[in-house]
């Protein structure tokens, strides 16, 4: 029987590029793994829906926009995008201090350093 050399080509040598390793190479990758959960970007998402749905609110409201239909419309749509926003940011905020979720997460840590 032929024995493998392990510098044969057939064994991937420990400095070659890993898939893992290339997982964390953009700064977007390496913080969302950091944050471990959509909720932060749930959260930045819903600020800025407020946000950007309010400043065309305000724009409308000032009167910068001269057609008053399309001021009407745009005022409408920017509120109802501005309170789906509160309600993400509401969902989020609650999904995050929900005490089962914590019950959940140290039971799952207990688990984990118990294998």
């Amino acid at each position: 029987m032929k024995n493998k050399n392990p510098e044969d080509d057939s064994f991937p040598s420990s400095e070659s590029s890993n898939i893992k390793d290339s997982i964390h190479n953009s700064a977007i990758s390496h913080y969302v793994a950091e944050t471990h959960s959509l909720s932060t970007f749930y959260m930045i998402a819903s600020v800025s829906q407020i946000f950007l749905g309010l400043a065309v609110v305000t724009v409308a409201v000032l009167g910068l926009i001269q057609p008053q239909w399309l001021s009407t419309s745009l005022i409408m749509v920017a509120s109802v995008t501005t309170m789906i926003g509160l309600y993400l940011l509401y969902i989020t905020v609650a999904k995050k201090n929900n005490h089962n979720s914590l019950l959940r997460n140290a039971m799952q840590r207990i688990m984990q350093h118990k294998n």
